[in-house]
């Protein structure tokens, strides 16, 4: 991942590249500008910072005198409830509305939380630069609010009181966290004045001064020392031209970017940073594309068998309704063909004490053979039967009397009439067992 830094500083803009590495950063390029316009901007930096293929998140660094500094005591140690109680805390230190207002705080040493803000109107054009040159920044902070990632603290030893500043700003540390910050002045003694107050007003002794500065030719005080450039800031960066000591606050941006503790951020409210959305958007556009996908296929497999299964229905009722008129022709409307049917079938079938017909009557359709061509009347009752027919022969009347011959149904000899065209006409009589 590479992490890039605009910082803005009045006078110029400093751009920075790092690639990370855990909680670490290694600076990769760099580059410094005089700062004109910000309508120009945008331009400048589509030239200064072609596109890479590796995943870049973008901070911007803005001047400290665009921020407005308040000390205030909140009794909360959750960062997100004093985000939401912000806004209503500073309703009383301006009269713009809550809305017009971009606002963040930091925990201090001594207990408070030193809040910051600024306009919406005074960050939205900047804001707009950076997206049309592809750079949308997920923070948006202040250098100083950083310094104190310049120094290897030993968080097990107790640390000096050490007071970091340039041109713009200070930043006293104590126990390695920040413990006083505010602007500087443009007089020269600004920063001297600023440690003698702090020094009377909070009893404590300063026991270190460092002073960050882009100029090679600034003059130092007397208790002034320069600061020490980082390990990864003394080797040099990998391309680009520029001073080591410019790379200060950029590098502190990035390096607090990936120590995983929250940062200063006025990306907030209306401005807050969409960026993580899109790119999981992204990430998941051809998965969700996939779903999509086999939802249509799954619910088109479902239309279809609906659609089977219907037709199905409508050809087991169709058949239904045939076979109710052929055997009900008399009948011209039914209220339900299946059960009616069904009705019929338990009547015709009878119960224990009374006749049972549907036995006999497959007795009679399994006995008659190609012989016997039909059968015109049954007259059956509980332990006699009468059959009248028709034959093509009495050899096929003997063969089918034969054939009904069973335990529970003895025949008795036929009666034959032979017809004109030869055909048999026989009644055949007998008794039965009534039994399934």
């Amino acid at each position: 991942m590479i992490i890039q830094t605009i910082q803005l500083t009045g006078e110029q803009i400093i751009g920075a590249r790092f690639r990370r590495n855990g909680t670490e950063v290694t600076p990769v390029s760099g580059f410094c500008l005089p700062f004109t316009t910000e309508e120009e901007l945008g331009e400048t930096l589509k030239v200064q910072c072609p596109p890479v293929s590796e995943d870049i998140r973008t901070i911007l660094i803005l001047p400290p005198a665009m921020i407005t500094l308040r000390e205030l005591p909140l009794p909360f140690g959750d960062r997100r409830k004093v985000r939401a109680v912000l806004p209503l805390e500073l309703a009383g230190e301006t009269a713009r509305e809550t809305e017009a207002l971009l606002c963040d705080a930091i925990p201090l040493d001594s207990g408070n939380w030193l809040a910051g803000w600024l306009e919406k109107s005074d960050l939205e054009p900047l804001i707009e630069q950076l997206r049309q040159a592809d750079m949308d920044p997920e923070i948006v902070t202040v250098a100083c609010f950083n310094w104190q990632y310049l120094f290897n603290f030993d968080h097990g030893q107790e640390q000096p009181v050490t007071a970091v500043y340039d041109d713009k700003a200070m930043l006293v540390t104590k126990n390695g966290k920040p413990f006083f910050c505010r602007h500087l002045g443009s007089s020269k003694a600004s920063a001297a004045q600023t440690v003698a107050t702090l020094e009377l007003n909070h009893k404590i002794k300063i026991s270190q001064r460092f002073c960050i500065s882009s100029r090679s030719n600034r003059q130092l005080a007397e208790q002034e020392k320069p600061l020490p450039l980082p390990t990864a800031l003394a080797t040099g960066i990998s391309s680009g031209e520029m001073q080591p000591g410019n790379l200060l606050s950029p590098y502190a941006a990035a390096t607090a970017y990936c120590s995983g503790e929250p940062m200063f951020n006025l990306r907030t409210g209306s401005l807050a940073w969409t960026g993580r959305s899109s790119r999981l958007l992204r990430t998941f556009r051809i998965p969700l594309v996939l779903l999509t996908i086999l939802l249509i296929l799954l619910f088109a497999e479902l239309g279809v068998r609906w659609r089977l299964l219907t037709t199905d229905l409508t050809a087991l009722d169709s058949s239904i309704s045939k076979i109710y008129k052929d055997v009900f022709p008399n009948r011209k409307k039914a209220m339900d063909e299946s059960a009616e049917l069904k009705a019929e079938i338990k009547r015709l079938e009878g119960s224990a004490s009374s006749l049972h017909p549907l036995p006999f009557l497959k007795l009679l359709a399994e006995a008659k053979g190609e012989g016997i061509s039909g059968i015109t009347e049954i007259d059956l009752d509980e332990n006699r039967f009468m059959l009248k027919g028709d034959a093509a022969s009495a050899v096929d009347v003997t063969t089918f009397r034969q054939r009904l011959t069973s335990g529970t149904t003895v025949p008795d000899q036929p009666e034959i009439t032979t017809r004109p065209n030869k055909t048999i006409l026989f009644t055949l009589r007998g008794s039965h067992g009534g039994s399934k």
